[in-house]
């Protein structure tokens, strides 16, 4: 194989591993922001609910959801950096 077959070879072997990893990584994000939005509705369910009160069991239920929802944002927040870099590494390769 000469040194321009094995350069191309490399090259996509490396697209093929980046389109993989970006499949990876669009997979975790629906996943996140799934579990996002099943936080929000959760939250928005204790917060409506007819029994809500400011009582000791419902705030901390309340700051629990809360805890939860920034851990999947800050998730989210770093998959999709993640995935940008991807992307834009994918992009160098292709040209």
């Amino acid at each position: 194989m000469t040194y321009s077959q094995r350069l191309t070879h490399g090259s996509s072997s490396d697209i093929i591993y980046l389109e993989h990893q970006i499949g990876v990584a669009e997979d975790e994000l629906a996943k996140a922001e799934e579990e996002q939005r099943a936080h929000e509705a959760d939250l928005n369910q204790l917060r409506t609910s007819p029994a809500y009160s400011t009582s000791v069991p419902n705030i901390s239920n309340e700051q629990k959801l809360v805890d939860q929802l920034n851990k999947v944002q800050s998730m989210i927040k770093t998959i999709r950096a993640r995935l940008k870099n991807l992307q834009d590494d994918l992009g160098k390769l292709e040209d």
